[in-house]
């Protein structure tokens, strides 16, 4: 009776053994359909949260009319102010964004402050202003931005396609040469340092005078030059501020527009940008074992990252192509010169690219973080679009 006792204990302690590993490995099995299914729930939602901003994004700009080829040169002469109130408006907004964002949920906003740190920290100021500079020459040229080229698309801008093939050759060109481009110069910490940590002063502080000074300069722009006097309307008769109107105030939209950096940093821990889309394009024609000898396109070929660099241009353009129909306005803005479309959409790419970032990456989202390297490639890029801007009126080039 002993042993078949004794037998009776090991087999049931090792029925309870096989139980145990039964269950601890059913708990696994549903612990990881458990992660997959959240992971693939949270791919939907940054998906769909993508495709909401990228569609606003596009529609606040065709509404503000800052992506009609002449309003971006006639800024750079001065002759307009209609851009310069968006942005001075969009970048304040962004700021203010951020500002609010760091008091709130400043894990969230650290974990892409440092993001963007660890981009620039690869950089040299070298590098990033002559982006800047030859991002410039490309806005003057082409009359449009990196993300502005998908607006212009759809609002049946003439041409604008030809900007988008001059980008997608940009994009390609500074994709295969970015090794030696990179290995050219040295990163410098200035780059990745913030105008706050620069001057030794608190970022609270500094934050908020940089936003009044914005809203100041803003100001000062519509007393002394109010929005209308720089507008022509097509209609009259259309509502002021609507989904219909044929134009939005410029600091209106300017405002709108920076109030999605607050959503895009606090539902997808991102800043706004475009220019990463066009290297996302080309690297999808090349076959993966080619690839294998360029590994700055590789990595633009996969990842969900990437992918919503494309979704988020395309909804630009769908945006877009809202607006201008809902207000009457579609295909009805002057283009460019062919010639000027297709070599200023490859310099204002390729420019994009060499810096890091566009006007909205660099010009907008950088300069929010107060980061020194996205502030030289912002001044750099209207510093030589006003500049070409100024020779090309003299002597009746491109004007």
């Amino acid at each position: 009776m002993g042993r078949e006792e004794s037998i009776t204990i090991e087999t049931v302690q090792k029925n309870e053994h096989n139980e145990e590993k039964s269950t601890l490995k059913t708990n696994m099995q549903k612990n990881v359909e458990i992660k997959a299914k959240d992971s693939i729930l949270k791919n939907l939602f940054n998906t769909i949260v993508m495709m909401i901003i990228g569609f606003l994004f596009g529609f606040i700009l065709e509404k503000s009319k800052v992506y009609e080829p002449k309003f971006i040169r006639q800024q750079m002469i001065f002759n307009k102010f209609l851009m310069m109130k968006m942005f001075f408006s969009a970048l304040a907004t962004s700021s203010l964004s951020i500002f609010i964002l760091n008091l709130i949920a400043k894990e969230r906003y650290n974990k892409v402050f440092e993001s963007y740190r660890s981009m620039l920290k690869s950089k040299s100021l070298l590098i990033v202003c002559a982006g800047g500079l030859i991002l410039g020459l490309g806005m003057t040229i082409g009359g449009s931005c990196p993300g502005m080229v998908f607006v212009q698309l759809g609002a049946g801008v003439n041409y604008s396609y030809l900007t988008l093939v001059g980008g997608l050759m940009a994009g390609l060109f500074h994709g295969l040469l970015n090794s030696y481009l990179t290995g050219s110069s040295k990163p410098d910490a200035i780059t990745s340092k913030t105008l706050f940590e620069l001057i030794k002063v608190n970022a609270i502080i500094v934050r908020i005078l940089f936003i009044v000074l914005l809203a100041a300069g803003v100001a000062l722009m519509e007393i002394f030059v109010p929005w209308k006097k720089d507008y022509s309307f097509r209609d009259n008769t259309r509502p002021f501020f609507s989904v219909t109107s044929e134009v939005w105030q410029p600091i209106i939209g300017g405002c709108c527009l920076g109030s999605l950096q607050f959503f895009s940093l606090l539902l997808l821990s991102k800043s706004l940008g475009s220019s990463s889309s066009f290297t996302t394009a080309v690297s999808l024609i090349f076959p993966f074992k080619i690839l294998e000898k360029f590994p700055y396109l590789k990595k633009f070929r996969f990842g969900l990252n990437n992918y919503l660099s494309l979704l988020f241009v395309l909804s630009v353009f769908g945006g877009s192509m809202a607006s201008s129909f809902l207000g009457g306005v579609f295909n009805k803005a002057q283009s460019v010169h062919p010639y000027n479309a297709v070599l200023g959409g490859f310099l204002l790419v390729f420019g994009a690219r060499l810096a890091g970032g566009c006007n909205t990456g660099h010009g907008i989202s950088g300069t929010s973080h107060l980061f020194i390297g996205s502030i030289v490639a912002m001044m750099s890029m209207f510093a030589s679009g006003i500049l070409l801007g100024f020779f090309a009126r003299t002597n009746d080039f491109f004007f």
